[in-house]
């Protein structure tokens, strides 16, 4: 499987993308995204921790999507925190545009964990910050 993406602690929502080669990846991510979304109880705006560690790049159709994706998702998330490796310019680069282009104050990518976390902090109680930690440390690569 080419991500993770799964409903955690109360409000808080778990990413970890390893990849998406195609247009048709991304929007598989984006449908299982707003899947898990629609599950939360009405009126509760989500957060979501996005670990994209993992990735290499992403293939322009996949980037596109993404975008849309991260526009169409602005109105339903409360918080985003995006988690790049720090060794990944071309990738970061690629995400900042991304997040740039969709305007959303709420929605950064991060270098370094406790950073992503920081910004997560302001919309988590500490049961969802314990976890959202947690998550972000189990990933070694």
């Amino acid at each position: 499987m080419s991500y993770t993406l799964e409903p955690s602690v109360g409000r808080l929502i778990e990413a970890r993308v390893f990849d998406l080669h195609t247009r048709e990846e991304a929007d598989e991510y984006s449908r299982r995204l707003a899947e898990v979304v629609s599950q939360m109880p009405k009126g509760v705006a989500p957060v979501l921790c996005a670990d994209h560690r993992p990735v290499r790049i992403y293939p322009q159709p996949a980037a596109d999507r993404l975008a849309e994706l991260f526009t169409h998702m602005n109105s339903r998330l409360e918080r985003v925190a995006i988690l790049v490796s720090p060794t990944n310019a071309t990738l970061g680069l690629q995400l900042d545009r991304i997040v740039r282009e969709v305007r959303n104050e709420r929605r950064h990518a991060f270098r370094a964990v406790p950073e992503a976390l920081d910004h997560m902090r302001v919309s988590l109680d500490a049961t969802e910050m314990a976890r959202a930690e947690r998550f972000l440390a189990e990933w070694t690569g």
